[in-house]
């Protein structure tokens, strides 16, 4: 999925959402979604040849369980998840789901023990919150887990797009459209 530098659109809100189908992302996060709406939501995804991601642990009226793991992937269809869960990531990774795992940088015990769940996870990605601290973790993430690192959260403008581009993050995830189409600059100054 991250094969060069992606800004994966997060839909918080859905007004945003025609936004994010009109993005140059091939990947859509939908962040904050209900259960009733999630079908359709991921069709039209799919219908603009777009890849459907969900944050798993914020998907009203789902339950964050093998079942709802099977419903995300045979019902709605979805692509992939993201979850904060290292159960969930690994539930998704057998029911054939991308999934990313979340990393919060909230003090360095709870560093240290996000670190030791990696050692246990499957994900195919990690995404490392909040995005402008996650470049000075990227090396001690590695050498756990040498997956795709993407940025997410507080991430703008494009300075700190920049520096997670130029740290060789493979993306990021943000709720900003101002963001979600311009990857020009990116090219020019690393």
């Amino acid at each position: 999925m991250f094969k060069e530098f992606t800004i994966i659109p997060s839909v918080r809100n859905l007004k945003n959402f025609d936004s994010a189908l009109a993005s140059i992302s091939k990947v859509i996060l939908l962040s904050e979604v209900h259960v009733g709406s999630l079908r359709s939501l991921v069709k039209r995804c799919h219908d603009n040849d777009k890849i459907a991601l969900v944050n798993m642990d914020l998907v009203g009226g789902l339950a964050t369980d093998k079942i709802g793991i099977k419903l995300l992937k045979n019902l709605f269809r979805v692509n992939g998840i993201i979850s904060s869960n290292s159960i969930n990531v690994n539930m998704a990774k057998m029911t054939a789901l991308y999934a990313i795992q979340r990393f919060f940088l909230i003090d360095s015990r709870g560093f240290d023990s996000g670190l030791r769940a990696l050692e246990n996870t499957r994900s195919d990605a990690i995404e490392v919150l909040p995005g402008p601290l996650a470049t000075r973790f990227k090396e001690k993430i590695t050498k756990v887990r040498n997956v795709p690192l993407l940025g997410g959260g507080f991430i703008t403008d494009k300075c700190t797009v920049s520096e997670i581009y130029k740290s060789g993050f493979m993306g990021l995830t943000t709720s900003k459209k101002d963001l979600w189409n311009d990857y020009g600059y990116l090219k020019q100054n690393k």
